[in-house]
């Protein structure tokens, strides 16, 4: 399959990074958790587009190594656990017990060159979790559907998987596990991580524009105000994690619902405050600086606001 140069671009950079060992980050939970946000929240600073398959990626490490299972050598993955109306997937058991696993999936991003990824699929257990290698012809990909600028070379799609079969070696953890293993809200923080990375960059734009007037000067004030508050949540929130990396507690929930909240505010006050601060003509004729505008804009609303509120009340 030939890809389009930008994501061309992207996939080899990707690859690139995991050759050379830049995205074996600390595991959540072993006593080293703000160097993972921050590592992260650096790829954002970067590159957001880059962040966010890479941040899947060393998602998918972190969940095989609590299932205790050694991940495919040189496979770059992705999570793909999207579940709704066009998005979701059967695991079928035929007479002759043979697995199956049937559906589509919505949203799986790097879809035309990741090697692997973890789904999760229905099955009469229960939801199970699947490590699914890619590259067969029963797997179908369909990235022209997404037609955003933003996160176009992250080759996000939909995905039709159409009788792959699949071995009981393939299920990771057990019915359920996926969703209620202590890492699931401990990991809900690696994207928040490149969220607030990818406001960084933003502020490390706005610092550089240098306009001479006082009212810049007050909207770089509360950007580099929102950019410390960020790092200060993300590195309050590891050093949490790694003090309870089981949760007995059961504070992990809770502290991810909080923490992503507070970055998705001040990622949005980022993005008002550079536009105040810059005014139009980044947004019109730099294109980095458009591009990366359109996908912090786009990335946050993986946090799914007021519902996510009232869950924190509850």
């Amino acid at each position: 399959m030939k890809l389009d140069l930008d994501v061309e671009a992207l996939s080899r950079t990707f690859r690139t990074l995991f050759r050379e060992g830049a995205l074996d980050l600390p595991i959540v939970g072993r006593g080293d958790t703000s160097s993972r946000h921050m590592a992260l929240h650096e790829l954002g600073r970067t590159d957001l587009s880059l962040a966010r398959v890479a941040e899947a990626h060393t998602d998918a490490i972190a969940i095989l190594v609590e299932a205790g299972r050694t991940p495919i050598e040189g496979a770059l993955y992705g999570v793909w656990a999207s579940e709704g109306p066009g998005s979701q997937l059967a695991l079928e058991k035929k007479s002759n017990g043979e697995l199956t696993l049937n559906g589509s999936k919505r949203y799986c991003s790097g879809c035309l060159f990741l090697d692997a990824a973890l789904v999760t699929a229905r099955s009469d257990e229960g939801v199970l979790l699947l490590e699914v290698p890619l590259r067969t012809p029963e797997i179908s990909m369909d990235a022209t559907e997404w037609v955003a600028p933003a996160f176009h070379a992250t080759a996000t799609g939909s995905v039709e998987f159409r009788n792959v079969r699949v071995t009981r070696a393939q299920i990771v953890g057990t019915p359920g596990w996926y969703l209620t293993r202590p890492g699931f809200w401990h990991g809900a923080l690696g994207p928040a991580s490149a969220w607030a990375g990818g406001a960084a960059g933003l502020v490390d734009v706005a610092r550089n524009a240098k306009r001479p007037n006082p009212h810049y000067l007050a909207h770089l004030g509360a950007l580099e105000a929102a950019e410390w508050g960020m790092r200060a949540v993300l590195d309050r929130a590891g050093r949490e994690i790694d003090a309870d990396p089981q949760d007995a507690t059961g504070k992990g929930r809770s502290r991810a619902l909080m923490a992503r909240h507070l970055i998705e505010r001040a990622c949005t006050e980022v993005l008002d405050h550079f536009g105040r601060a810059t005014g139009p003509a980044l947004l019109a004729y730099d294109s980095k600086v458009a591009q990366r505008y359109a996908e912090l804009t786009l990335y946050i609303r993986q946090c799914h606001a007021e519902r996510d509120l009232q869950a924190l009340a509850e």
